[in-house]
């Protein structure tokens, strides 16, 4: 990737959070906001794009507390990882997960748990590529494309 050329690799198809809005994989439109980059930036992520920034300052203005919102969601999540890892859990199945962010299910379960393992579960396909990126080659970790209102698909995948 020195060269400026884009291979196809994971890390090729990950350059384009860091910083380059003008490029993205090609299943991702960026002439649309995503939610779950909104989401990002509501969390002062680094994973969002400027269509997203636009959006999320529009949604601001009518709903102030969302920023506010956003992080005690996250916050709450990094308790509860912190709680069942203390009650020996070593399974976690996160539905809906968004793009990774600080604090994660995976970091913060291996913090008290290393050999925890996690299943991350979304549709949305920015939040696929992000973490498919991320979190490519770790044995502990599973992304798994499905809808979380389909309990029966997501339970009857064989890496779920």
């Amino acid at each position: 990737m020195t060269d400026g050329t884009r291979d196809g690799s994971i890390q090729d198809e990950w350059a384009w959070v860091s910083g380059d809005d003008n490029w993205a994989p090609p299943s991702i439109d960026t002439s649309k906001p995503s939610v779950a980059r909104m989401y990002d930036y509501f969390l002062g992520g680094k994973d969002h794009l400027a269509v997203d920034r636009e959006a999320a300052e529009q949604f601001i203005q009518g709903f102030p507390d969302v920023p506010t919102a956003a992080r005690a969601n996250r916050a709450f999540l990094a308790r509860s990882v912190l709680a069942m890892t203390e009650a020996g859990i070593e399974h976690f199945l996160d539905l809906g997960t968004g793009i990774p962010t600080v604090p994660n299910v995976h970091e913060n379960a291996w913090a008290h748990q290393p050999g925890a393992r996690i299943v991350y579960v979304d549709n949305d396909p920015v939040v696929l590529a992000h973490n498919r990126a991320l979190l490519s080659g770790e044995a502990r970790v599973v992304v798994s494309a499905h809808d979380l209102r389909d309990a029966d698909a997501v339970l009857g995948d064989p890496r779920v």
